[in-house]
């Protein structure tokens, strides 16, 4: 069988992480299928990938048909569309959605209505559906109908290492809106004050409008091995998220060997389970709270890194790979088509 994958967000965070280890998963499977990458001239893919060069704009007209009418020219019997935006196509497509954000905390009210759009749209038109929590399974039954969907959680590649915890906590992620880094940087104020020698690392996102606030430091993006290096380093990982999908970093700092603590988002509880302190962080003092008892509390965070470094491992690209494979598979078989959208 021969798979096409948008993979023009491979670069990203996020979605791109997805869409990397999803990649090297489905190549070390080794089930004699092709694998085709629609993405940039410049993307880095696994070896053993076919590469054809696409690079419409994200959240254009322009790429719900030049994507379709590429997979359709590479002749592919699937395409997967990684993200919630559907290309025209006869052929049949496998859609991850990995979330609800932009619908539930769209950036202006146009974003609401394009993401409910084309979120009924992929769900309505994909062979099969795929998300990456139980959480967000339930809301795309609960919200778009959507049945059949098929839980592929994200894998975790830590490289080998071992944690040393300093005097930071760590911020990895954007700077939108749900990561709700203003209620973290506020509640690190309260938490500077009782210890003034601990610092805030936010990494991911340029931070400007925090770098000169009094011990945070704006790491902007930087590279997988400087990030590791910040996992290990941290007293804690702290994502106090209004919503996530799955929680990445969360599963990342847990490999790690990392304290964690998140907010009541359902899918980063779910995600996190028992290795995580979890706190209502709508409000800066419960979240400074929790944060002053991980950093006073070397027993707590010795108990929160052992069962994340437990957890973390069930969380693997081999086993998302497999999944998705499957759906592949069922997509071709129930052979889905449609004449552009």
């Amino acid at each position: 069988m021969r798979v096409g994958i948008d993979a023009r967000k491979i670069a990203d965070f996020g979605i791109g992480t997805y869409i990397r280890g999803l990649l090297r998963g489905l190549v070390a499977l080794e089930r004699g299928d092709t694998y085709v990458a629609f993405a940039p001239a410049d993307a880095a893919l696994p070896d053993g990938v076919e590469h054809v060069v696409v690079d419409a704009p994200h959240y254009s007209v322009r790429e719900l048909l030049v994507v379709g009418r590429a997979a359709e020219r590479a002749g592919v019997d699937v395409l997967h569309a990684p993200h919630y935006v559907v290309p025209f196509t006869r052929l049949p497509v496998v859609v991850t959605i990995h979330d609800l954000i932009h619908l539930h905390q769209p950036l202006h009210p146009l974003a609401r209505v394009y993401a409910r759009t084309m979120l009924r749209r992929a769900v309505r038109k994909a062979a099969r559906v795929l998300t990456v929590s139980e959480s967000v399974r339930l809301q795309l039954e609960r919200e778009l109908g959507a049945r059949e969907v098929v839980v592929t959680p994200n894998g975790v590649d830590v490289p080998a290492g071992v944690a040393s915890p300093g005097r930071d906590f760590l911020f990895v992620g954007n700077d939108k809106p749900h990561k709700n880094v203003g209620t973290l940087v506020e509640a690190f104020a309260h938490v500077r004050r009782e210890l003034p020698d601990v610092r805030l690392v936010l990494a991911g996102a340029p931070f400007a409008r925090f770098a000169h606030v009094d011990g945070v430091v704006a790491r902007g993006r930087v590279s997988d091995d400087e990030l590791f290096a910040l996992y290990r380093g941290a007293l804690a990982l702290v994502m106090p998220s209004r919503e996530e999908g799955f929680g990445l970093p969360a599963a990342e700092a847990m490999a790690c060997g990392t304290a964690v603590i998140t907010s009541l988002a359902p899918a980063l509880v779910e995600v996190t389970g028992d290795a995580a302190l979890h706190a209502d962080a709508r409000g800066a003092h419960v979240l400074a709270d929790a944060m002053l008892r991980v950093a006073r509390d070397a027993s707590l965070r010795a108990q929160l890194a052992a069962r994340g470094v437990a957890r973390a491992r069930v969380f693997t690209w081999k086993r998302c790979a497999e999944r998705t494979a499957e759906a592949y598979e069922e997509a071709r078989k129930r052979g889905t088509s449609w004449n552009n959208g």
